[in-house]
């Protein structure tokens, strides 16, 4: 049987530009954080993300400049923390860097 486990490290090797990524967790918990702030440190670009409610995980992301997309049903850090920041400044502006495709 072929192992499933492995290093952070060679998991986010395996993203390579464009991809789309399923996000875990719900706003601020069960996140893969970790996972996101080591594919910071990799030059990957144009990355999708979905999830129900994807949180500070995908805003990472999104505050980086990796992901340009994202598929949702909402995309906040809790009612404390209100709306991700690093997805709305990539959102906002006069030439937005990213699209948000809002659930149904």
């Amino acid at each position: 049987m072929k192992e499933k486990l492995m290093s952070l490290s060679q998991a986010v090797d395996l993203i390579k530009d464009g991809m789309l990524l399923a996000v875990g967790g719900n706003g601020m918990h069960r996140n893969p954080t970790l996972f996101s702030l080591a594919l910071t440190q990799r030059p990957v670009k144009e990355l999708k993300v979905c999830g129900a409610a994807p949180g500070i995980a995908a805003d990472i992301l999104f505050a980086s400049g990796q992901a340009d997309t994202a598929y949702f049903g909402f995309f906040g850090l809790e009612n404390e923390a209100g709306l991700a920041p690093g997805m709305r400044k990539a959102m906002e502006g006069d030439e937005p860097k990213a699209k948000a495709i809002e659930g149904s």
